[in-house]
């Protein structure tokens, strides 16, 4: 670019997918991972200043070293566990079958299942259920969509059973969680 800011903010946003991508093979979950690109993508395309983007380069490599600091090798999932984990977050906004998760993995349905709990300590519906809610606190938090169509785009059968299960595994209603994240917001920015 002729522009020397939007030449950084350029090469940053580059720097910030091959960060990803080397924390993921380095056992970060990709969600996780993914989330915390997208924010970072976000502020570098809203800074207005050099000093700006030096200081964002710097706040995201703290972010990802601190997640990977947490990331145990004794933690990381065998190559099936992750293909099926990778095929549930590949596919959060689909419905999903067990029969499509074991074809990815290349095993059996029953002994994913075993040994997709045995890795993980949870099973794959309870997974799949925690992985979409933690989406939706992303939109909540980072855009205006309603809860019906975050209910419709992370395919709960209804926006009722959505809200349940929001409440149940966050404590809050998807309303209550937007408002208490968009003061947090207000007050983190003064």
């Amino acid at each position: 670019s002729e522009s020397p800011l939007r030449n950084l903010k350029y090469h940053l946003i580059i720097t910030v997918a091959f960060i990803m991508r080397y924390c993921i093979e380095g056992g970060l979950e990709m969600e996780s991972a993914y989330n915390l690109s997208d924010i970072y993508i976000r502020k570098i395309d809203t800074c207005n200043s050099e000093e700006g983007v030096h200081q964002i380069h710097k706040e995201l490599c703290e972010a990802y070293v601190r997640r990977m600091q947490k990331v145990r090798p004794a933690n990381r999932y065998s190559k099936p566990v992750q293909l099926a984990i990778d095929y549930i977050f590949d596919n959060l906004h689909n419905k999903i079958y067990l029969l499509d998760i074991s074809q990815a993995a290349g095993l059996s349905e029953t002994y994913l299942s075993r040994l997709f709990h045995k890795e993980t300590g949870t099973s794959i519906t309870d997974y799949i259920i925690a992985k979409r809610i933690d989406a939706a606190k992303n939109l909540l938090i980072f855009t205006e969509y309603s809860t019906s169509e975050i209910s419709n785009f992370l395919n709960f059968s209804s926006e009722s059973h959505f809200i349940a299960t929001f409440k149940k595994l966050t404590g809050l209603t998807p309303k209550k969680f937007r408002l208490y994240n968009f003061r947090n917001k207000e007050h983190s920015t003064e």
